[in-house]
Order: C-alpha cells, then sequence, then structure tokens
C-alpha cells in the first residue's frame, strides 16, 4: 500500500486545521477584554499602588527605629595628656591623665521615636488613604464598564455595517444591470448618451459608499482587537445576532426615569464624585491640624554606645535616655492659614465638580433618549416606506413578465427598495448606539448579541 497520498492528506488536513478562522462571540471577547486590556489592567497596578499608601500610612501610628553605626581608625590617637598644675601641691611632677584612646573608635546608636499626639493629623492621613484606595477602585469598575460597554457598541455597529456592505453588493448588481441596460438603449438610439452617463455615475458612487463602509467596518474590527489586545484577521468571524425586542425595550422608560438611574449613588461616576469631596474634606482636616500653636508630640528612647572597644567589651560607655517632645510652628509669615484656605477652596471645588458631572450625565441621558426615540420614528416610517417600494416593485415585475412593462423600470424599483434598506440599516446603528449609551449611564443589563 502506498502510504504518501495518505501522509500528504493528512498533512493538507493538518495544515487546514491550522489556518482556520476563528469566530468570536460577545461572551468571547468581554473575557479576552477583561483579562488582556491594557488600560484596565493599569488601572488595578494604580489600585494596588494605593493599598500599598495605605499601608505606609498606618506605619505612621508606629515607631520608627533607627541604627546608626560607625567605626573609625585614628592614625596617631591621643593615649596621654601630661600637664604641670599652676600651683604645685609639693611637688611639681606633671600630672598624666590616660585618655583610653586607642587605634580605634566605635559609635553605636538605637533610637526609637513614637508618635503620641499629632492632632489627627495620622488619623486623617490614614482615612484620605483608604479614600483614595476606594477611588482607585471606583474608577476601575467605571473604566471596566466603560471599555465593556464600548465593545458592546462597536459590536452592534459591525453588525450593521456588514449587513449594509451586503446590501451595496446587492445595489452593485442592480446599477450595473441599469448601466448595461442603458448602454443598449443608446446604441438603439432609444436612450441619450446623459443617461446611461448618468447610470455610470450612479454605479460609481454606490461602489464609493460601499468602500467607506468596509473602511468603517475594519475600524471596528481594528477597535474591538485593540480593546481585548488580541489579533483579528480579516477571516475571523464576530458571530452573533441582535435581539430587536430587547433593543426595543428602552422605549418603555420614560426620560426622569432614566435620568434618575444614571445619577443615583450606586452609579459609579457619582460615587467617584462624592469620594473626591470626602477626600478634600479630609484633606481640610489635616490643613487645619497642622495650624499654629498645636504641637505635635512624640516619645523618643534612644540606646548609645561609644569607645575604643567593640560593642560589649565595655561597660562605661553605654548611655540610655527617653524624652519626650513636641513641636509646633509659630510663624511662618501665614503659609499655614493660607494651605487651610486653598484645601477649603478645593473642597468647594470638588462639590462643583460634583454638579458638573451630574449635569453631564442629565445632559448625555437626555441625548441619547432623544437619538433613541428619533432613530425608532425614523425606523417606523422606513418600514413604511419599503412596504411602499415592495409593492410598487412587485407592480413592476408583474408589467415586466407581462410585457407591458420594462426591465430598466422593475431595475430601478428594485435600487429604491434597496436604498431604503440601507437607509434602515444607518438607523438601527444609530438606535444601538444610543442603547448602549443609556445601559451604560444607566446601568442597565446590556446583552443583544
Amino acid at each position: 500500500m502506498n502510504k504518501k497520498p495518505l501522509i500528504l492528506m493528512i498533512s493538507l488536513l493538518l495544515s487546514s486545521l491550522l489556518v482556520s478562522a476563528a469566530s468570536y462571540t460577545e461572551p468571547d471577547l468581554k473575557a479576552l477584554l477583561l483579562s488582556n486590556n491594557l488600560k484596565l489592567k493599569q488601572a488595578i497596578s494604580e489600585q494596588d499602588l494605593s493599598t500599598l499608601e495605605v499601608k505606609d500610612a498606618k506605619a505612621g501610628y508606629g515607631p520608627t527605629v533607627d541604627l546608626e553605626v560607625s567605626g573609625t581608625y585614628l592614625a596617631n590617637p591621643m593615649d596621654t595628656l601630661s600637664f604641670e598644675l599652676p600651683f604645685p601641691l609639693g611637688s611639681s611632677t606633671p600630672v598624666t591623665i590616660d585618655t583610653g584612646l586607642t587605634n580605634t573608635l566605635y559609635n553605636f546608636s538605637l533610637t526609637l521615636t513614637q508618635p503620641l499626639w499629632t492632632w489627627g493629623k495620622l488619623k486623617n492621613g490614614v482615612a484620605m488613604t483608604e479614600k483614595l484606595v476606594q477611588i482607585r477602585q471606583a474608577q476601575r469598575f467605571a473604566l471596566q464598564k466603560s471599555l465593556l460597554s464600548e465593545l458592546s457598541s462597536r459590536l452592534y455597529a459591525h453588525h450593521y455595517l456588514l449587513a449594509m456592505e451586503g446590501l451595496f453588493d446587492e445595489e452593485q448588481k442592480l446599477a450595473q444591470t441599469l448601466v448595461t441596460l442603458a448602454e443598449e438603449g443608446v446604441s438603439n438610439g432609444m436612450l441619450l448618451k446623459e443617461e446611461a452617463l448618468s447610470a455610470k455615475v450612479s454605479l460609481r458612487q454606490i461602489a464609493l459608499a460601499k468602500t467607506q463602509v468596509a473602511n468603517q467596518r475594519q475600524q471596528q474590527r481594528r477597535a474591538i482587537a485593540n480593546l481585548c489586545n488580541i489579533t483579528i484577521d480579516e477571516d475571523d468571524e464576530l458571530v452573533g445576532e441582535l435581539d430587536q425586542e430587547q433593543l426595543r425595550s428602552l422605549l418603555s422608560y420614560d426620560l426622569k426615569t432614566l435620568q434618575a438611574l444614571a445619577t443615583a449613588k450606586s452609579q459609579e461616576q457619582v460615587r467617584i464624585a462624592n469620594l473626591m469631596t470626602d477626600l478634600a474634606a479630609l484633606a481640610s482636616s489635616v490643613a487645619e491640624g497642622s495650624l499654629y500653636w498645636k504641637p505635635d508630640m512624640a516619645m523618643q528612647v534612644s540606646l548609645g554606645y561609644g569607645g575604643s572597644k567593640f560593642l560589649f567589651v565595655e561597660r562605661d560607655d553605654y548611655t540610655f535616655n527617653v524624652s519626650v517632645g513636641m513641636k509646633s510652628t509659630i510663624y511662618d509669615g501665614g503659609k499655614k492659614f493660607h494651605e487651610v484656605s486653598r484645601k477649603a477652596i478645593k473642597e468647594e471645588q470638588s462639590y462643583f465638580d460634583k454638579d458638573q458631572m451630574v449635569q453631564a450625565l442629565l445632559t448625555q441621558v437626555e441625548e441619547a433618549y432623544l437619538a433613541l426615540h428619533l432613530a425608532d420614528e425614523s425606523l417606523a416610517y422606513l418600514s413604511l416606506k419599503r412596504e411602499a417600494a415592495l409593492s410598487e416593485g412587485e407592480q413592476k415585475r408583474l408589467l415586466f413578465v407581462s410585457g407591458y412593462g420594462y426591465e430598466a423600470d422593475l431595475v430601478k424599483a428594485e435600487l429604491a427598495r434597496v436604498a431604503i434598506e440601507c437607509e434602515m440599516e444607518q438607523q438601527w446603528l444609530a438606535y444601538t448606539g444610543a442603547f448602549a449609551t443609556i445601559t451604560y449611564l444607566c446601568g442597565l443589563e446590556n446583552r443583544l448579541l
């Protein structure tokens, strides 16, 4: 038995499996985004860094221990001191004092400093870092929610742009048929040359529109790949069908309800704004605790040694001290007053920022709400228009089949119908964009594909 054909078939099968196109569903892409997105990874790193700052702040409650060690070599130590007394006492023999110095000199110092009272600066400092952790966590969740919403919105756009490409293919074939009929009419003397030229211009216009839509679809694919930090080839498929029933579910909400949902305290953007105002208030408290005549108190315990012998050899050169002290700024040109005023202004600004953010949310929800209902009205209008175009196209077809109509009229009717369907896809694209915006801002479940 010849094994070469079998080996060749197996090789071809394996190669086809290796180069087969991948398919991605919306849950697949969301899982890839949550695990691979670079902005999300950076937000997680920022949150981890803020957690370390909390640990640093809490460490201020405990003591600080410092150790200093030094060793000196003396090339010519003064081991004795000799001098004569100005008033000799029975003898003029010089007095000699042994300094105890040798060629080596060691110094050791161990100091423990424990804060006792700081006017709430330590407590408020810890609270500020804890607020910062909450802010970083809320910002991470807000970013995650925003990225998932962007992914869904781009998937919807890709879906409708792909449908529009198919319609443009159909429209292009019909326009080519119309060009052929027009050229035949010109050659037969039944049509003017300008009519054939107009048909060619329409064909080129359709080709241009198709290219623009294809470029937009490629941009959506590229953006989706960047969001998930993966490579999506042209042959890879983005799988999913839109649930139009759920898509229309937002029409049952009134504007006031949606705005109330968007500005609820549980929403990430509102929660971040509230945390920022709390952080500014704590910063003001820290500044007030540093005002004049508000001393910080601390206890310091020190153990030292200095001598020519190494540690633990001599016993007479040790020192042990316990001290309690305080430190306060009395005057610095008014800088501390200025700092308190600066923090108070920033606290007030945080409330302004919060109010502006709420106003922006209300505006965005209203704009998306109006766009949603406008697209819905446009779709209702275009649906009737398409029904009329279908009826007209059927009439033209019957006339053409019976021999009483022209093929060109039938093709024009079909072109009108396809143009209406393309416009409907554009309106669905606008509808899904507004839908994604509202579900993101209001925290509603977004699951269409």
